[in-house]
């Protein structure tokens, strides 16, 4: 096992907990206008815009940051080889427009 591998990944999870931490201040700070509908989201002022926008936001680097660095540091820690699982779409075999037209015959 990589030591220095397991310390950055121990210093991601602290980094991360931190985000979290941040991302449920936002969670609880607009946690009063939810559920939220058309009708209600057409009455929310200038701050509660803009909180829902930091919680989405925080959402969004959370999971980055989970994809991103706690995801990759288990891999390494674990000494698994990650060099070719970045792109999921060849793996997965999910068709490109370019590549789906030509496999129905469009192209």
């Amino acid at each position: 096992m990589n030591s220095n591998a397991v310390k950055l990944l121990r210093s991601n999870l602290l980094a991360c907990e931190q985000r979290i931490l941040k991302l449920q201040y936002s969670l609880d700070k607009v946690a009063a206008l939810f559920p939220l509908t058309h009708s209600t989201a057409s009455l929310l002022n200038d701050e509660q815009e803009e909180s829902i926008d930091a919680l989405i936001l925080r959402y969004s680097q959370s999971v980055a940051m989970i994809q991103d660095h706690i995801f990759r540091g288990i891999a390494l820690v674990e000494q698994e080889d990650i060099s070719d699982k970045s792109n999921r779409e060849n793996k997965l075999s999910v068709p490109t427009s370019t590549n789906y037209r030509a496999s129905i015959g469009a192209a």
